[in-house]
């Protein structure tokens, strides 16, 4: 399967036994969740900026999805030519990140 991050701000993390990050915090996680279901082709991680830089070094990834307020290191990123990279809009990102309890919506 291939490899993806989701490239964001900051959240809580814990080390994977195969590769990159996991989230601990449930906001985080649930991104993941609903990238994963969008993009079925790929194994998500997130990662905060110098994580990313330092697993493009150590892992073989193919996409980097980038959250709105990380979208200027767009073209850094996009220096690593076998790397797909995108970024989110933030009508994108609201709809992903909403939360998934109905009780918890304020749409």
């Amino acid at each position: 399967m291939k490899k993806a991050l989701l490239v964001v701000h900051r959240y809580q993390f814990a080390q994977d036994k195969e590769w990159g990050f996991i989230a601990k915090d449930y906001a985080t996680a649930d991104m993941i969740k609903n990238i994963s279901t969008l993009y079925p082709d790929y194994e998500w991680r997130p990662a905060t900026l110098a994580q990313a830089r330092q697993l493009l070094r150590e892992v073989e990834i193919d996409l980097l999805l980038l959250v709105p307020v990380i979208k200027n290191h767009l073209a850094e990123l996009d220096a690593y030519p076998h790397v797909e990279v995108d970024y989110l809009r933030a009508d994108e990102y609201g709809n992903i990140s909403k939360a998934p309890f109905p009780f918890m919506r304020t749409d």
